[in-house]
């Protein structure tokens, strides 16, 4: 690879289209070699992705982003993300749906939408709502999660609003405004109940899909309750069903492998224990549970049934 080439990549998102190729002195002959010699990519007409860099990158989102940074690129006048695209240029987590397919829309109110083998280019939701995201057009977070919403189930849907809403991206207004212009796609239903349903307490993935399980089953859910004896803060838990005097955990961050590790398992089972003391019900759950609603629901069930109430009530007081 040429020394120009593998600098323009390494600062580029290891992405470059055919003008940007040609700015440094690289033919189009020259980037159909090097797509021959698997050097490089082809994910639009166009637009190249080095290929080490899309087989380096270990997870789906990240080589989603990598594509489309190079298709927005080679029409950077005409085209911005959208939908779950964007949402993915904007840090945003969307769990368990397929990343294959990229999305842009209409930088401005001209043309059709359209469906190519690898990537959709929707209708121009508005001037006024695209931005840029590290330079690159990107709809803004409100138009990127509610569109994620018209395109993937429930859960995934929620919990890219969830994070939105947590890191301060949109606001409950924002997302319902949102909603209003897209009033007349056949597809706003489901994107009004993820709305409805998104709440910014929730501080992951895991939560945010473990929170809408147990609604699901009929249960009121407080996310990131702070548990106190009388005046003084024990814990704040990720989940807290009032109904139950039970409190949920969400395992998806600690290790406990190693003395560090240990300590924390220490530290964490006298955490629990103390929260048990105080009447509590305590569950927790993993990523593998959130497939399984009724092992959700079981765990839900043996915590209840180690719960106080009465002491909750009154040592929380």
């Amino acid at each position: 690879m040429k020394p120009a080439l593998e600098g323009f990549l390494h600062t580029h998102h290891f992405a470059i289209t055919t003008a940007e190729a040609a700015s440094i002195g690289i033919s189009r002959e020259v980037l159909r070699l090097l797509v021959a010699r698997k050097v490089l990519t082809r994910v639009g007409r166009g637009a190249y992705v080095q290929t080490s860099a899309l087989e380096r990158e270990p997870y789906d989102a990240g080589r989603h982003v990598l594509r489309v940074h190079a298709l927005v690129r080679s029409r950077p006048e005409d085209w911005a993300a959208s939908h779950l695209s964007a949402a993915l240029l904007w840090g945003l987590p969307v769990p368990q749906v397929p990343l294959e397919r990229l999305h842009v829309c209409h930088a401005r109110p001209v043309g059709t939408s359209r469906r190519r083998s690898d990537y959709s280019v929707h209708l121009c939701p508005g001037e006024e709502r695209i931005t840029r995201v590290e330079g690159l057009p990107v709809v803004a977070a409100a138009t990127a999660v509610v569109g994620t919403a018209l395109q993937v189930p429930h859960g995934p849907a929620v919990a890219a609003m969830d994070a939105a809403l947590h890191r301060g991206l949109v606001s409950p207004d924002d997302l319902v405004e949102q909603l209003h212009a897209w009033a007349h796609v056949p597809e706003v239903v489901g994107a009004r109940l993820a709305v409805a349903r998104a709440d910014g307490r929730s501080e992951s993935p895991g939560e945010s899909l473990l929170r809408l399980i147990l609604l699901d089953l009929g249960l009121t859910v407080i996310p990131q309750y702070v548990v106190r004896d009388g005046d003084v803060v024990v814990a704040r838990v990720d989940l807290y069903l009032p109904e139950l005097g039970v409190v949920l955990e969400f395992d998806g961050r600690l290790k406990y492998a190693g003395q560090d590790g240990r300590q924390a398992l220490a530290a964490e089972k006298h955490r629990e224990d103390r929260i048990r003391a105080l009447g509590y019900g305590v569950g927790r759950l993993t990523w593998e549970c959130l497939t399984q609603p009724a092992v959700v629901s079981g765990v839900v069930a043996r915590a209840a049934r180690s719960a106080h109430p009465h002491l909750i009530a009154t040592r929380a007081s």
